[in-house]
């Protein structure tokens, strides 16, 4: 796509001056990598707006539809995943891997960007290889408190290195510096509406208590059948707001007023928080940074033999954790949602204490690292 073309949804009064900058940023698949990224965008925006933005993901991630919202080009490439374990993918790896850097090449060559800014996943890694092979400066954040094999591929190309979690020990080996930071998210408490007009906006009572159930930006089909499985089993006041994810809706429908189901929210998701009493989610650090930031009850399923469970462990003490194991997670998942409808003064504990163990910021911190570097 011709660098004219891509850039044809941004402002045409903002013509190049030799304070242009373009930042492209690069994370999909889930949204993870990406809901931070948006609130560097949006600070950046705010600085400097003659510069320019564009985002590379995945074809047909839950990415897309937030990055056009709020008017950045958005393009996409293959994504080269290294499975685990031996399989049949390990084989297609390098051809994989192949395709996605001559992808990456061409919208370096579309976008030719002053700067790449990542936060993990396999999608940053041909993009910033091939960044950091033209010379141009790029950023890395580790969200997760275990350091992911994407951003390990590219940790020493990076310009900087940024964590959301303190480490006794590199992370990244000696030869990496890195920089905790607070987690930039795109929300703060100062925006959340008032729960009341949440509750009704989703045609809730504001009197009763309100779960929001969701698996992240691509759902989570095992959380929403012990969900689904339960909910009968809570009390009749509870009222619930389900984000299925995309697709993962079938045999889940919203029954009565006090039982929503959406597969997936953009504008809207800020209601829904508000609106929440608990809040049931897996344990990426997008949706923990976004419960912290807004002081959110939080119940923590993470992704079994995945980063998440570091992730849940580092915040003992300030959310609930249900381990996915087997048949007895519904029944743990059930037990410790009754607990905490009944207990609201614990309910208010958890929010303030994730408030205070997890920092975040909108983005200020991270963007102020990127102008370090351009301007």
């Amino acid at each position: 796509m011709p660098t004219k073309d891509l850039f044809r949804h941004q402002p045409p009064s903002l013509k190049p001056t030799y304070l242009m900058k373009t930042i492209l940023f690069a994370g999909g698949g889930t949204l993870g990598p990406v809901t931070p990224l948006l609130a560097v965008a949006e600070r950046l925006r705010e600085k400097n707006p003659a510069w320019r933005f564009a985002w590379v993901g995945t074809d047909g991630g839950p990415e897309q539809t937030l990055v056009e919202a709020v008017g950045i080009p958005f393009l996409s490439i293959p994504t080269a995943k290294l499975p685990r374990y031996f399989s049949a993918h390990l084989l297609r790896a390098p051809f994989d891997y192949v395709r996605a850097r001559q992808a990456a090449s061409r919208v370096i060559h579309a976008v030719s960007p002053s700067l790449v800014l990542s936060a993990g996943g396999f999608t940053a890694v041909p993009v910033v290889l091939e960044a950091a092979g033209r010379h141009l400066p790029c950023i890395a954040h580790q969200l997760d408190v275990a350091t992911g094999l994407s951003n390990r591929m590219i940790a020493k190309h990076c310009r900087y290195v940024t964590t959301s979690f303190e480490y006794r020990i590199a992370p990244f080996g000696a030869h990496v510096v890195t920089y905790q930071i607070p987690t930039p998210t795109r929300f703060s408490l100062a925006d959340l509406p008032s729960r009341d007009f949440a509750c009704k906006y989703f045609g809730f009572d504001p009197a009763r208590p309100v779960v929001l159930v969701m698996g992240g930006g691509t759902g989570a089909k095992t959380l929403n059948d012990a969900f689904h499985s339960i909910r009968g089993r809570l009390p009749d006041s509870t009222q619930i707001l389900h984000l299925t994810g995309r697709g993962k809706s079938e045999g889940i429908i919203s029954e009565t007023p006090s039982y929503v189901v959406n597969e997936f929210l953009a504008d809207d998701m800020l209601l829904a928080y508000a609106a929440a009493d608990i809040v049931v989610s897996r344990a990426g650090v997008g949706a923990i940074s976004e419960l912290a930031a807004l002081q959110k009850t939080t119940i923590l399923v993470p992704i079994p033999q995945s980063p998440q469970e570091a992730n849940a462990k580092a915040l003992h003490g300030s959310v609930r954790v249900v381990l996915q194991d087997g048949t007895t997670f519904p029944s743990h998942l059930l037990s410790t949602l009754l607990e905490l409808l009944q207990h609201h003064a614990e309910r208010e504990r958890l929010g303030q204490a994730l408030h205070h163990a997890f920092p975040t910021d909108r983005g200020e911190v991270l963007a102020g690292l990127v102008e370090s570097v351009l301007v």
